[in-house]
């Protein structure tokens, strides 16, 4: 199976390799995966093994005139998977994802339609296709390519398991920053991968004040792009919320997993917390709910319409005219009162 990236969008292909394995229990599955999330495939007990690509080093190594060794890259690449595998599942959609399942060689390749792509050329890599299903969630159009195949794709079932070493690591350091007290935490997490999907840091802080304040045991997670920023900002608060850095995937779904609620934007520990089986309040600005809300029930997403006129679809916002106004419209009592905590 092809599922490059990123966290959220692999986690939703979760329920492909359940139902894949469900229907032929004794099939090997290999999962072709950015080199940067390799440990996330593998919280799935389906998953027989992983191969990594790295086509952030491809490109980067092109940009800096390296022709030689982007190819010597894309060789190796293409040789660990040259006709090793009897079917190749594109769950992406992208002309990147494509040429991999295109370089296994496999005699059948099956991806979504070419309307249902991102980048319409993937479906030149492919021999057969899902039928269209427009503007849908990841789910449903992964559930298209599993009827593609005449797979049934039953319950969503995303079977995540998280090993002892991450468990033991999340019981450690909630027992000793985050109060050390058997309540459980409100998480927050203000990261986002694109610009337009990051809520103000102020407003964060002031939630999590807000949260604090009404008694509730708040920890603020801050991924490696946005750590200095989060752990400085903190000092300002009047009673600074702990900042963790999960040294693992596996250690930051068990956090998460521990928490009553986790508030986050359109990103990828919202969606693995949602795939747990924790509430959520999603806070969105550019993106459709429709297409990319958190699975499951007793989630609440916030999102104001876009003043830049804006049809949701397939794929958010990435060019806002407005400036991402939608995300800024967002306060702070609406966020604090979706936890379940009335404005102090």
């Amino acid at each position: 199976m092809v599922k490059l990236g990123a966290l959220g969008d692999v986690v939703y292909a979760f329920p492909l390799v359940s139902a894949v394995k469900a229907h032929r229990p004794k099939a090997r599955l290999t999962w072709i995966v950015e080199a940067r999330l390799a440990a996330l495939p593998r919280l799935h007990p389906g998953v027989d093994e992983v191969v990594t690509v790295d086509t952030r080093l491809w490109r980067d190594l092109l940009r800096r005139g390296r022709w030689a060794s982007a190819w010597s890259e894309f060789r190796g690449f293409a040789r660990a998977v040259a006709g090793r595998f009897d079917l190749a599942i594109d769950a992406q959609g992208l002309l990147k994802s494509g040429v991999a399942a295109r370089l296994t060689r496999a005699p059948i390749r099956v991806g979504f339609a070419s309307s249902d792509c991102r980048e319409r050329a993937n479906a030149y890599c492919m021999t057969r296709h899902a039928a269209p299903v427009g503007a849908a969630h990841a789910l449903v159009k992964n559930r298209g390519v599993l009827a593609a195949l005449g797979i049934p794709s039953g319950d969503t079932r995303f079977e995540i398991r998280i090993p002892e070493s991450d468990q033991t690591w999340a019981r450690a350091w909630t027992d000793a920053q985050a109060g050390g007290s058997a309540a459980a935490l409100t998480t927050l997490h203000p990261g986002a991968g694109h610009p337009g999907k990051r809520w103000p840091v102020e407003r964060w802080l002031a939630a999590a004040e807000r949260l604090a304040g009404a008694g509730r045991r708040v920890v603020i997670v801050a991924g490696p792009e946005d750590r200095a920023t989060v752990s400085e900002a903190v000092k300002a608060m009047p009673r600074p919320a702990a900042v963790a850095a999960p040294p693992t995937v596996g250690a930051l779904a068990a956090l998460l997993k521990r928490a009553e609620t986790v508030i986050a934007g359109d990103t990828g520990p919202l969606h693995l917390a949602a795939a747990l089986g924790v509430r959520t309040v999603a806070v969105y600005g550019p993106s459709d709910p429709a297409t990319a809300a958190p699975v499951g029930t007793g989630h609440t997403v916030i999102k104001h319409p876009c003043a830049c006129g804006w049809v949701p679809g397939p794929s958010f916002n990435r060019r806002c005219a407005a400036g991402f106004a939608c995300m800024r419209e967002i306060q702070v009592d609406e966020v604090v009162r979706a936890v379940g905590v009335r404005g102090l």
